[in-house]
């Protein structure tokens, strides 16, 4: 079985994506931390990708700092880059995702902002379309 819960704060805001076939994907990254003092172990940062109909929904709500819990699966994407390097990337392919708490790390809430147009993907770096059934929104 493949199943990853994980929580943390969001490191960056999120990208709305579109394959070539059309479909679209939400990607943005998690900062996990294993405890609360961050000197004495390092941050990990993991990439989430949610796909379908919730993706365009959702854009707007994963702003950097949100912290969220998700429920998926793990997922390893290779890669090949320049003199035949393999790139090995671990990520989260998103089931569900619950926001919580109300307040950034800073103490200002979040702020929605409008989504942009889809940013096509192209080319070999494009996000493999891999199929997550697609749920209604939970708010």
């Amino acid at each position: 079985m493949n199943v990853v819960i994980a929580s943390g704060n969001l490191a960056k805001d999120a990208r709305l994506l579109t394959t070539n076939s059309g479909k679209q994907c939400c990607v943005t990254t998690l900062a996990l931390r294993e405890d609360m003092r961050p000197e004495t172990r390092p941050t990990t940062f993991i990439d989430i990708i949610i796909w379908g109909e919730r993706a365009p929904k959702l854009a707007s709500y994963l702003n950097k700092g949100q912290a969220v819990s998700v429920v998926g699966r793990l997922e390893i994407s290779k890669s090949t880059g320049k003199n035949n390097t393999v790139y090995v990337s671990p990520r989260i392919v998103v089931d569900t995702l619950e926001f919580l708490g109300g307040r950034r790390a800073d103490g200002t809430r979040p702020e929605v902002r409008p989504v942009a147009e889809p940013v096509p993907v192209v080319g070999p770096a494009s996000v493999p379309a891999t199929e997550v059934p697609d749920e209604d929104v939970p708010f």
